[in-house]
């Protein structure tokens, strides 16, 4: 379909690539990488995000749902796929049927996962998930070896990989982390006794950063894929280049008076006779509305307020100080201008809130233009 609206997201492929390549020289060689494209790669866009990270040195995807794997598979994905989350029952003859490779995280859907395998006559490798300290998903303690061994046991189910998830490791006191990476590093060797090759993983993006003890056979890239750190408190020991860029331009531009309110409830009234420019971007496109009067954009290469309430399909933007910006100029809501940058970070910030959601929160209704 042709794209009328003036609002898009610029999303550059070989920044993936080069945060791939980056995260390959920090870690060490046997140690495989896993890219996490779930939740459509953070609102990039998951087969072309997909494509560009196993290009670059990737070994294995994950995702949250049984159907986004199976969308990458419908988009010539081959490499392997882990299903991270919750299992429906309905779902595990899909699993097996598109090659993917499921995290089991109870005893009742491994059971059903081994009937399934049975009915189609498949030996199917699985990841247990285990609980050390995230409080979500998977057994723990003694809980999780009993699941060891029933894997083990069966003739249809072959015990491929395990896994657990770190709570804070974006943090900078580690001890906790440390806990749980000992609870972790007791059942590997559980199990490695029976099944030296069997694929323990439980590096996020903060510990592939900064825990090394953490690596084991495989390390998990999120949001670090994307160009982002974890937290402000995670050191910057891996160079990362951003690979999401969110664009617009003025739609109008009006001259008002001091005195005149903008936008719903009023929130904001100029104190001096202004230019006002309206944008074709609100919250429907995921510019939070909690942005509302707190936010700028990059304009000529330099910083403007955001003035008013954030709508649903538009918001403002005080360009008095830049007479000669009229409609049609292009805006930058987060990126790059010039010498100017406005980060993901910097809006989730202002929002309350992380990076993970100002990208996820960005919505369908927003065209990806991707860059190599």
């Amino acid at each position: 379909m042709q794209r009328y609206r003036p609002t898009w997201a610029e999303v550059n492929l070989g920044n993936v690539a080069y945060n791939i390549k980056e995260f390959r020289s920090h870690i060490p060689g046997p140690t495989r990488l896993m890219a996490v494209v779930k939740a459509d790669a953070y609102g990039h866009g998951a087969a072309e995000v997909a494509r560009a990270a196993l290009a670059a040195g990737a070994d294995w995807l994950a995702v949250a749902l049984v159907e986004e794997g199976i969308r990458l598979r419908q988009a010539g994905l081959a490499a392997p796929i882990l299903v991270l989350g919750y299992l429906p029952p309905e779902s595990l003859s899909a699993v097996i049927q598109y090659r993917l490779t499921p995290g089991i995280t109870d005893l009742s859907t491994l059971l059903m996962m081994e009937d399934e395998a049975r009915r189609q006559r498949r030996k199917v490798g699985i990841h247990l998930k285990v609980d050390t300290g995230m409080g979500r998903l998977g057994p723990r303690g003694a809980d999780s070896l009993d699941l060891v061994s029933r894997v083990l046991a069966s003739t249809h189910l072959e015990l491929e990989g395990v896994f657990t998830h770190f709570a804070t490791a974006d943090e900078e006191d580690k001890s906790f982390t440390a806990a749980q990476l000992d609870k972790f590093k007791r059942i590997v060797e559980t199990i490695k006794k029976e099944k030296p090759q069997a694929i323990a993983h439980c590096a996020n993006s903060a510990a592939a950063i900064e825990v090394p003890e953490a690596y084991f056979d495989m390390a998990r890239i999120g949001i670090s894929l994307y160009g982002l750190y974890p937290s402000q408190q995670v050191k910057k020991l891996v160079a990362l280049k951003p690979v999401m860029s969110l664009h617009t331009s003025i739609a109008f531009v009006k001259e008002v008076p001091a005195g005149t309110p903008i936008s719903y409830g009023r929130t904001f009234v100029t104190t001096r006779p202004s230019r006002i420019a309206t944008l074709p971007l609100g919250y429907a496109d995921g510019y939070l509305r909690t942005l509302s009067g707190k936010a700028e954009f990059l304009i000529q290469g330099q910083r403007v307020p955001q003035v008013g309430r954030i709508c649903m399909d538009y918001c403002m933007a005080d360009i008095t100080d830049l007479p000669e910006a009229g409609v049609g100029e292009p805006v930058v809501v987060f990126g790059s201008q010039g010498q100017e940058h406005i980060s993901a970070d910097e809006l989730a910030r202002l929002a309350g809130t992380i990076s993970y959601e100002i990208f996820c929160a960005v919505s369908a209704r927003v065209p990806r233009y991707y860059r190599h």
